[in-house]
């Protein structure tokens, strides 16, 4: 019996993809989490949430991130942030972290002061899907605060209005 033959998928330009996709307003998390070298945060855009029960979130991680590695099976934070983390949210997204607030140290895992939500994850699956991995985490704990979102929109961070 031979193995079917997958179709392949056409040739796109991923710059325009990608602009495409970006058409598509997102909220704006920190994922955060703590290792033996300390804490660490990376600011993540898709995020979702996967099920009540269990109580399940999503985030996706770019494998070229320096945290990829460290990420994977530990128990983590996903900070909802408001409209005034735009410089918290830059400094996680890049190498130089000017601008990174302290950490909230009052739960289990350490999270962004002032975020709208927040939920502690212990990690529960991951899956492969292409140049990103997709990390699920049970949540144990969550936590809501008022305020406005901080938005992902056409390549830049912007708020409600």
């Amino acid at each position: 019996m031979s193995t079917p033959t997958l179709p392949t998928a056409p040739l796109l330009d991923s710059q325009a993809l990608r602009g495409a996709f970006s058409r598509f307003a997102t909220g704006v998390t920190i994922v955060g989490f703590e290792d033996q070298e300390g804490i660490h945060g990376l600011t993540v855009n898709a995020f979702t949430s996967v099920s009540l029960d269990p109580p399940l979130l999503l985030v996706s991680i770019q494998k070229t991130s320096r945290s990829h590695e460290r990420l994977l099976q530990q128990s983590f934070s996903v900070s909802v942030l408001n409209d005034a983390h735009g410089a918290t949210a830059r400094s996680f997204a890049s190498k130089d972290r000017s601008g990174a607030p302290d950490w909230d140290r009052s739960g289990r895992l350490p999270r962004i002061s002032g975020a709208l939500g927040w939920f502690e994850c212990d990690h529960w699956a991951q899956h492969d899907a292409g140049d990103h991995t997709l990390v699920i985490g049970q949540v144990s704990d969550f936590g809501t605060a008022a305020g406005d979102p901080l938005l992902f929109f056409n390549g830049a961070l912007t708020g409600l209005s």
